[in-house]
């Protein structure tokens, strides 16, 4: 199948509603897990500096929450959209640990029902 004709962008969650559950099968090498496949509305914004536009997308396999900034690719006439697996993965492979820093400690010792710190993604 040919990808010609997608582009980057970034879009914001606008909503998400669940659209169907289902269980995996168990086999010898897998318990079986519970899937979910999730319909968004997002606002997008292509990288190109294209005109912004809102879009629905369907996924199962990535689940980002109201306000939730994702990468996505984008065919900006059709206005079709799908998340960019590739940005959002990153290189396959084994995933390393985060080490517990000190927001990590600070926020264990705040009061229930504070807010999280601001993100510093490095």
């Amino acid at each position: 199948m040919f990808e010609w004709g997608w582009q980057q962008g970034t879009a914001t969650v606008v909503a998400r509603r669940l659209i169907k559950e289902w269980r995996s099968a168990q086999t010898e090498h897998s318990r079986g897990m519970k899937r979910r496949k999730f319909e968004f509305i997002l606002d997008v914004r292509p990288d190109d500096g294209s005109p912004r536009f809102r879009a629905t997308c369907e996924n199962s396999w990535h689940a980002p929450v109201q306000g939730d900034e994702v990468p996505v690719q984008l065919k900006p006439k059709s206005q079709k959209v799908r998340f960019d697996k590739d940005r959002i993965l990153g290189p396959s492979g084994p995933r390393k640990p985060q080490p517990k820093d000190d927001r990590w400690r600070d926020m264990l010792d705040d009061e229930p029902g504070t807010p999280p710190p601001a993100r510093n993604d490095e």
